[in-house]
């Protein structure tokens, strides 16, 4: 399928890409899930971060805002995904739409991005699930040795960094096994990670609050608290004028932004598309993309509301914020330990706390995936050294890319393990996302009139009272990220710290667009001299 070709398919590195479609439906839903929003770790860390920054949040408007506000985002990624089905997903749209600078551009951006999560789920794999699980175990069986080397997961930097070179060991082996091998590894944990959280459901569902506020006082006393520690954490906390309403819309509008952080990728899925099976069908991009937000939306919503029930909106403010002297036990207020103690059953506590062990992998693999695909990508388009675009003939897997890419998560981890906290990192994974959709939407909407030929035979051509789709859903999704970009600006508590770092916003934007350029410019410059003109390359579309 090409209305590009020109006969000139040995300006590519060879005349296949070396990947194999044996993605399913479900292998795609599940890549979306985790990446985007893995229930059960977004519940123990993500979502109540907003509670100590933005105290009065009303959590559930956020998601349900974040639902309306990937609307757009969904269906612009899916026309084009279905139109040029390829390993680069934006790489391959946007130089065959806009131009191969624009391309370096959006797909740096991507993998930047993608980088930055990697490196997230790898620290918070020690961070907040080996950590606490040890802890809780310590607690759980009295053990004092169990307890520290928990709390030195969670707060060491060197134990930290060497507890999340098991995960990135773990990920580079099993990528390079292929992605059938990936794909099956990552629905296992994903089905265990997601056992364990229902698991914490039904403890929320058949609890109660007087249980789980004598389970806690109890736990508390071990510890050498006194009184009443539950009422005690809600005080120290400040938290009784902290409500949650629907009103207070500068807690809940900067939450939304942390919610996007995590919901906003359920679109990723298109790094998939040369690898999955019927990836020229829009409908099932839909379908696969509304699938994981949905599912990321009701279930994220489901242990909110359960954990309210139980512990309570005041209990989780006081609880999440700083320095409140009242919560002395040694395990941090997590969703999976919180949720334990609501019926101290030590087989239950030990099935939920340890389920959590599973979440950080599923969610790398994505994280890896794209920046993967995108060094695979610019390889063979010549952009990068031949080798990286070498593919396994057994296993399908770019083994070059893979250890490259791991090696990048490496270096990125030990930095940021020094220098960054948890919501900056987030944060400026964000951003770079953010620079990634707005080429991607400027590409969309020119779609339909410069690639003309292209579009009218593609998926995309879908039109609203007369008015492409395209047309519709690219500057709404433009929006989507203007608005993310102001809420940053606008609540330096999200990742700036003060209103005096505001420049480091465009600073930051600017850095991608120029690492991105030159990641075009020096190599056409070595290319030419080598007598090769890489923007041959972008008339066609690369082959399968």
């Amino acid at each position: 399928m090409s209305n590009f070709s020109t006969g000139k398919s040995e300006l590519f590195v060879r005349k296949s890409s070396g990947f194999v479609r044996e993605a399913s439906s479900f292998d795609a839903v599940v890549f979306n899930a985790v990446f985007s929003a893995p229930v059960g770790a977004v519940l123990a860390w993500g979502v109540f971060f907003s509670l100590s920054a933005f105290p009065g949040a009303n959590i559930i408007a956020a998601i349900l805002i974040s639902l309306v506000l990937n609307i757009p985002i969904i269906l612009m990624m899916s026309s084009l995904a279905s139109s040029m089905p390829r390993t680069g997903g934006d790489y391959v749209w946007v130089s065959r739409i806009l131009s191969p600078q624009l391309a370096t551009i959006s797909s740096f951006a991507a993998a930047f991005s993608a980088l930055i999560g990697a490196t997230f789920w790898a620290r918070y794999f020690p961070v907040y699930a080996l950590g606490p699980a040890l802890v809780t175990f310590g607690s759980m069986f009295k053990n004092p040795t169990m307890i520290t080397w928990g709390n030195n997961f969670q707060s060491d930097k060197t134990w930290i960094v060497v507890g999340a070179l098991i995960m990135i060991v773990l990920m580079t082996v099993i990528l390079i096994a292929g992605t059938k091998r990936t794909l099956r590894w990552m629905n296992i944990f994903w089905i265990i990670a997601s056992v364990g959280t229902f698991l914490a459901f039904i403890a929320l569902a058949f609890g109660s609050k007087a249980k789980f506020q004598t389970n806690f006082n109890a736990l508390s006393t071990d510890y050498g608290a006194t009184g009443d520690s539950y009422q005690n954490v809600i005080a120290g906390g400040g938290a009784g004028a902290s409500a949650s309403s629907l009103t207070n819309w500068n807690a809940t509008l900067p939450t939304v932004f942390v919610i996007m952080t995590f919901m906003m990728w359920n679109w990723w899925s298109v790094y998939l598309s040369g690898e999955l099976k019927g990836a020229s069908n829009r409908q099932r991009h839909v379908k696969i993309m509304s699938t994981s937000l949905l599912w990321n939306v009701v279930f994220l919503i489901m242990g909110i509301l359960l954990l309210y029930r139980i512990v309570g909106y005041d209990f989780m403010v006081g609880a999440n914020t700083g320095g409140n002297e009242a919560y002395v036990l040694p395990n941090a207020p997590w969703y999976h330990f919180l949720a334990s103690v609501t019926l101290n059953v030590p087989v239950l506590t030990f099935l939920i706390v340890g389920s959590f062990l599973f979440w950080s992998l599923p969610a790398m693999v994505g994280n890896v995936y794209q920046p993967v695909r995108a060094v695979f990508a610019w390889s063979f388009d010549r952009l990068l050294p031949e080798k990286l675009a070498d593919v396994n003939p057994r296993t399908h897997s770019p083994v070059p890319a893979i250890l490259t890419v791991m090696g990048l998560v490496t270096a990125m981890l030990i930095w940021s393990v020094s220098a960054t906290t948890f919501a900056t990192w987030l944060a400026l994974g964000v951003l770079a996302g953010v620079v990634c959709i707005v080429i991607v939407a400027l590409a969309a909407f020119l779609f339909p009139s410069r690639r003309k030929d292209l579009y009218l035979n593609s998926p995309a051509n879908q039109k609203f009272l007369g008015i492409p789709v395209l047309r519709i859903v690219s500057p709404l999704s433009a929006l989507v990220m203007v608005f993310l970009v102001w809420a940053v600006l606008k609540y330096p508590a999200l990742a700036i710290g003060t209103p005096e770092h505001a420049w480091w916003v465009p600073a930051f934007i600017a850095g991608i667009v120029v690492v991105g350029l030159l990641l075009y410019y020096i190599p056409k410059m070595v290319r030419k001299s080598q007598g090769i003109d890489i923007d041959l390359v972008y008339k066609e579309l690369p082959p399968e």
